[in-house]
């Protein structure tokens, strides 16, 4: 009740020509598409997504070598410390179980991994960037 309460004294002031009309940058248009502005957000999220994994494997191959065909998970913990300090060991243990299929506990039995096969699934894994980017 009280965050409606200031919602209204933050609104009243404001003159109706001075909104923005939220309906239409998240509604869909007239034709039942998505509106531009939501195409805008959805088209930037996955730029930055396929950025992230292609800095991953920037690093990655920076500490196991270009011309690998099959990374360590080791390796990749190393690669997310470099390109995403923010994220905690915890958290890169959870989205590696995720990418690989495994309690998080199986981690430590996951041998080397063919290259593309774990850039793949780093693309369809949902990954984010936790903070600014690394060093």
């Amino acid at each position: 009740k009280q965050w409606y309460q200031r919602r209204v004294v933050i609104t009243a002031g404001v003159a109706d020509s001075e909104k923005v009309n939220v309906k239409s940058l998240f509604g869909p248009e007239r034709e039942g598409n998505i509106s531009p502005f939501l195409k805008k957000l959805y088209s930037q999220f996955y730029d930055e997504r396929a950025l992230f994994v292609t800095e991953l494997h920037t690093s990655l191959a920076s500490i196991a070598g270009g011309d690998k065909k099959e990374y360590h998970i080791q390796d990749l913990c190393k690669a997310f410390e470099i390109t995403d300090p923010e994220k905690s060991s915890k958290d890169v243990n959870k989205l590696l179980a995720k990418v690989f299929n495994l309690n998080m506990d199986q981690l430590s039995t996951v041998g080397p991994v063919d290259k593309e096969l774990l850039l793949q699934r780093l693309k369809s894994s949902g990954l984010v960037r936790s903070g600014p980017k690394g060093i």
